[in-house]
């Protein structure tokens, strides 16, 4: 049987340092925009489903070289991640090493991935990090090309 955890005070606290780190951070590349020679070290996936039902995030970050100001969006859920901090901090260091900016955690939820049935569903929320676009989260799933022939549905109930 799988431990359950609960989010307390402290991982409160951590999602909270982490949003401000980012906020930092966005801060001063405004300030100091990263310099031309910033280049892709691999191409980062919009989109990372564990199959199973485990937590989630939804994070946007301007990629490098990004003449229209418009953010990327990725998905990324994990399996054995104890709270949605855990889903977004493998992904942060990867894209900021990648030249990418503005990176923002634009919410969390829960995602099933039953590859037996193929359906996705995005459900629920984040109390660290509040609930995200699960409709946004649900485009860019069905945009990224991963999940050919899977339905995809979303709704806001549930944890």
């Amino acid at each position: 049987m799988s431990e359950e955890y609960t989010t307390n005070a402290h991982d409160l606290a951590e999602a909270a340092k982490l949003q401000a780190q980012l906020e930092q951070d966005s801060n001063a590349n405004n300030n100091n925009p990263p310099s031309s020679s910033a280049q892709h070290q691999y191409r980062i996936p919009s989109v990372s489903i564990d199959s199973g039902a485990y937590k989630y995030v939804l994070i946007t970050a301007l990629p490098p070289n990004n003449s229209h100001n418009k953010p990327e969006v990725f998905v990324h859920s994990k399996r054995g991640a104890q709270y949605h901090r855990n889903v977004a901090e493998p992904l942060i260091p990867i894209l900021k090493q990648s030249g990418y900016t503005d990176i923002r955690i634009k919410g969390g939820g829960r995602i099933l991935r039953c590859d037996d049935d193929n359906i996705i569903k995005i459900f629920g929320y984040s109390y660290g990090f509040g609930q995200a676009d699960h409709a946004l989260a649900k485009d860019v799933v069905e945009k990224s090309g991963k999940f050919v022939g899977y339905t995809v549905s979303w709704s806001n109930d549930g944890y």
